[in-house]
């Protein structure tokens, strides 16, 4: 009966037949064919290695052995069986070891013949000794070899030929160690690269944190580049200089003005070597070069950023890297490695970082730098070469032919050889004195070849690799444990969830980089799954099970295997969707999103149990939230407004004469607080619809302009909201126009028509109209008339949007006089739209559905998008006052939370339910708190969003939301 082996006994048995492979025991050969064997189930071997499951190594090999003499394939009973060298791929016999140009046993030879045998016989023993991987039988042997090659190097026959001989065996020498050089090569630069995947697991913690993603930062750029340490300098737009120092993981504020000239004579896409230029000392003593052996400078491309790379010592096989920045044009790398190291440091600092996504940006990273490994592979073999040849390197850019370098030629050099590396900057060398005519040039020029091949094989499997992995990464509902032949963790998908790591008694530390499957998992049912599905050799079975198993082969061998686990996918009734039909695929679509979004905020609230009881609660959708207690005993009415009375004007049309003389309309730093003068306020939104041409485009009347704008700043003033005010819709309108800016700068420009950005604008203005100064779980909770009319639903904002629209309803305050029927049904349409999505329980979808649509490649063609932008800018635009520098920031942030405080006295007056959040705001530790997680989860990943997709335009607003998180936080730790 066929024994059941259990996993770790295959795995040993792949790893002896390695070591037997490397100590000659058996051929490369011998060993494919054993890994055959095993995966077809050959009852004789599966038998040999249950049996051997407590047998020392040296029993394990024996018994192999004896297969493959039961076989007729023993390596000791095949006299002249040949063994391949690696290093220098030359078969020889672990019996005879080499007998070139043999000679029979009659013959009788002459001495320089007999010199010529013993010059033979030298080269193979000097090739086996010398080889990392030595075809040697066991260690007597060794020693044996070791003997006979001092004996024939202390040999001396009396010849004219003796000289010469010695020579030439001096020279197959040096061959034999530039062939050597070579495996060598390849060996160290595939194993340095291998290892940058542990970076990723250091991130898969679900507590994962400030020290550790630090950590996994600095060893992801060690790995990649050999850097230790970075420092990066950021000049502001007042000149001065903050810079960040990873080795102290300290920021430094100054304002050197010779520090700034010297980094206006910075060029980009340049990397500059601090050590060897005189150029900047204020920099260099900024940078503190002094403390690190190389330090090698790079300006971001189109931004005021300058990053230095510290390399405290020489000895990686990497460590040349940098410096072939500017030689083989690999700054685009360095340009987007510098600014996810900066980023990374940035949300790291207030706690802002999605493991999963950095995940997926340090693999998109790894695998550009492994790619790019190539040329400094290329390099080394150069440098190998040199040792004998004379090297010219020549890189066709396109714009001709150019020698990068090109060492002393000396005169006598008969022979050369041209050699291609198959790159797209089409780098080739010219080997000056090589002839492959001399078979010791043959064997070298053969060796580069494969060696250079097969790193590029490498390169590929890694770029197929990481590809899996990134589609792994983006899942929100797989967990994938990937391990390697040898049975050891190499690849998590996510951290794990608790229910998962709970239920399969999952013990994981992300420190541990070299943990087997045995240790990793304490479930005695998955491991028996685990080993039984491996022993059946199946690549896949289906199971019914929330985890199945896939084992990884590559012709025909082991090399691991996947154990996938399914997690809560979103289920959909097949019966009510056909997957054909258009409309009920975006319904699917949409569906899927909430899904995603759900789970999204759940893995918040998990990971941030600080944010439970704060401001962001406000922001989660409807159906998450608990449902609404009415109280009858006490509902507040409110008297509505007329349709039509007009009020005092506060915009006369004479006054459009007036200069405006409020600054920096057209960019983010605004300030509508310093405008006293009601007409200057007016008169900015005038600028506005002049800049977009809009009075003109639309025929809009000025003396109805004038009426509406007198209306609108009185509906908003009328209950003298501290926040929700007027200032405050001018200032959401004036963003909206600062976005619009910069996304015609875009190649999304043409996206929103004019007839788009007229509705955003206005809806911007009036996105708060009538605001009661309360929230509308307050509206609800009292049931209010407004909350009865609108059914619990969006009701203040559509509150607002019903209060705009019967202004345009009056011919007095019309200013869409020049629409007519469906066109100003359309309008209408787009101005709703925008005002609902400033609904604050529609934050997480709107996010989720922006980032999935602005990755399809016809985005934009569509209404639906043409809505979902638009919603986007909206809402953005409706935390512009938190985006400004802390100072201004902060005044915007007080009189929010005054009016929260104003609603929670209200509503212990009146009975109703207080929110926690809303409690002890007048403290200001307890403010700075929740002005801290609100600015962290809500709104500056917002903000970031809307950056990204403008090109990243908006950084400069993000910048300034890291300062102000960090500056509240430091006011809530306080006391």
């Amino acid at each position: 009966m066929l024994s059941n082996p259990h996993l770790s006994n295959y795995i040993r048995f792949f790893q002896i037949i390695s070591d037997m492979e490397q100590e000659c025991l058996i051929t490369q050969k011998e060993k494919h064919q054993l890994k055959v064997n095993l995966t077809l189930k050959d009852m004789q071997l599966v038998n040999m290695i249950a049996l051997n499951t407590d047998a020392d190594d040296e029993e394990f090999k024996y018994s192999i052995i004896n297969i493959l003499r039961k076989q007729n394939q023993s390596p000791r009973q095949r006299q002249g069986q040949k063994i391949r060298c690696k290093s220098s791929g030359i078969e020889m016999s672990p019996i005879r070891l080499i007998r070139r140009n043999s000679v029979s046993k009659e013959a009788k030879i002459t001495e320089e013949q007999l010199i010529q045998q013993i010059d033979d016989l030298n080269d193979s023993l000097v090739m086996i000794l010398q080889s990392e991987n030595k075809c040697i039988l066991t260690p007597i042997v060794t020693e044996k070899l070791k003997s006979i090659l001092e004996v024939i190097q202390k040999t001396t026959i009396s010849s004219p030929s003796t000289t010469t001989t010695k020579i030439l065996q001096a020279e197959e020498s040096e061959n034999c160690k530039i062939v050597d050089k070579f495996t060598q090569l390849y060996s160290d630069m595939k194993k340095h690269y291998t290892d940058y995947l542990n970076c990723h697991l250091l991130l898969m913690d679900n507590n994962l944190s400030y020290d550790n993603l630090v950590q996994s930062v600095k060893n992801f750029i060690k790995k990649l580049i050999d850097a230790d340490q970075i420092t990066y300098l950021h000049i502001r737009d007042d000149q001065s200089q903050q810079t960040y120092y990873s080795a102290d993981d300290k920021y430094l504020i100054t304002n050197d003005k010779q520090i700034y000239n010297e980094t206006q004579l910075i060029q980009p896409n340049k990397v500059l070597l601090l050590d060897e230029c005189n150029f900047y000392p204020m920099l260099s003593e900024q940078f503190k070069i002094k403390l690190y052996k190389k330090n090698y400078l790079i300006k971001l491309n189109n931004q005021d950023v300058f990053v230095c790379f510290h390399i405290s010592d020489q000895t990686s096989i990497i460590s040349e890297f940098l410096s072939l920045a500017d030689e083989f044009d690999i700054f685009e790398d360095l340009n987007q490695l510098s600014s996810f190291l900066i980023e990374t440091i940035k949300q790291a600092k207030i706690e802002v970082f999605t493991p999963l996504q950095l995940s997926h940006m340090i693999q998109g990273i790894g695998i550009a730098f492994i790619r790019s490994s190539k040329y400094l592979f290329i390099k080394k073999c150069i440098h190998i070469l040199q040792s004998k040849y004379q090297v010219e390197i020549h890189i066709n850019s396109g714009d001709g032919m150019s020698v990068i370098s090109s060492p002393s030629f000396f005169y006598g050099i008969q022979k050369q050889v041209d050699f291609d590396f198959k790159d797209e900057l089409n780098v080739s060398i010219t080997i000056n004195g090589m002839d492959l005519n001399k078979k010791t040039d043959l064997m070298i020029y053969k060796q580069l070849t494969q060696s250079f091949n097969k790193y590029l094989k490498f390169i590929r499997q890694c770029y197929d690799r990481t590809t899996f992995y990134k589609f792994f990464v983006k899942s929100q509902d797989t967990l994938i444990f990937e391990f390697d032949k040898l049975g050891r963790l190499i690849f998590l998908s996510r951290p794990i969830p608790l229910e998962i790591k709970k239920e399969f008694n999952i013990n994981f530390d992300p420190k541990n980089t070299k943990v087997t499957y045995q240790q990793l998992f304490q479930n005695e049912e998955l491991l028996k799954y685990i080993e039984n599905f491996l022993q059946e050799h199946n690549i896949l079975r289906d199971s019914d099970q929330q985890y199945q198993v896939f084992m990884k082969m590559e012709e025909r061998n082991f090399k691991g295997f996947f154990i996938i686990f399914q997690q809560g996918w979103f289920k959909y009734d097949q019966k009510k969707f056909d997957l054909n039909d258009p409309s009920l695929q975006k319904e699917l679509q949409k569906q899927i999103i909430q899904q995603e979004t759900i789970r999204f905020i759940d893995k918040l609230e998990q990971n941030n149990p600080q944010i439970l009881n704060s401001v962001v609660q406000m922001f989660k959708p409807r159906s998450t939230q608990r449902q609404t207690v009415h109280y009858r005993n006490s509902i507040l009415q409110f008297e509505p407004a007329k349709l039509g009375v007009q009020h005092k004007c506060s915009l006369r049309l004479e006054d459009l004469d007036t200069l405006c003389q409020v600054p920096n309309i057209d960019n983010f730093n605004f300030n509508i607080l310093i405008v006293e003068e009601i007409v200057q306020k007016q008169l900015v939104v005038v600028e506005i619809l002049k800049y977009h041409n809009l009075i003109k485009e639309y025929d809009i009347p000025l003396d109805t302009l004038c009426q509406f704008l007198s209306e609108i700043e009185y509906k908003y003033n009328k209950k003298k909201n501290v926040f929700h005010n007027y200032d405050h819709g001018i200032s959401v309108m004036q963003n909206v126009h600062a976005i619009l800016l910069q996304l015609h700068k875009t190649n999304n420009a043409t996206i929103l028509s004019l007839f788009n950005q007229f509705a955003l604008l206005l809806s911007g203005l009036c996105h708060d109209v009538a605001h009661t100064g309360r929230t509308n779980t307050f509206e609800i909770n009292s049931l209010s008339n407004l909350a009865i009319r609108y059914h619990d639903r969006s009701v203040l904002e559509q509150h607002h949007a019903a209060k705009s629209l019967k202004l345009l309803c009056v011919p007095a305050t019309n200013i869409l006089q020049s629409f007519k029927g469906e066109e100003f049904r359309k309008f209408r349409r787009m101005f709703i739209s925008n005002i609902l999505y400033t609904d604050i329980t529609e934050h997480f979808n709107l996010i989720k559905n922006f980032e999935s649509k602005v990755q399809e490649s016809n985005f934009g063609s569509q209404d639906e998008d043409i809505k979902l932008l638009s919603g986007m800018i909206i809402h953005t635009s409706d935390f512009t006052g938190g985006a400004k520098q802390f100072e201004l920031s902060k005044q915007w942030s007080f009189k929010v939370n005054k009016e929260f405080e104003e609603q929670y006295e209200l509503e212990g007056k009146l009975g109703y339910p207080q929110l926690p959040y809303m409690k002890d705001l007048h403290k200001l530790p307890v403010m700075a708190k929740q002005e801290a997680g609100f600015f962290k989860f809500i709104v500056r990943p917002l903000w970031q969003s809307m950056s990204k997709y403008l090109d990243n335009s908006l950084q400069q607003q993000v910048d300034y939301l890291d300062e102000t998180i960090q500056k509240w936080e430091e006011i809530a730790n306080s006391e």
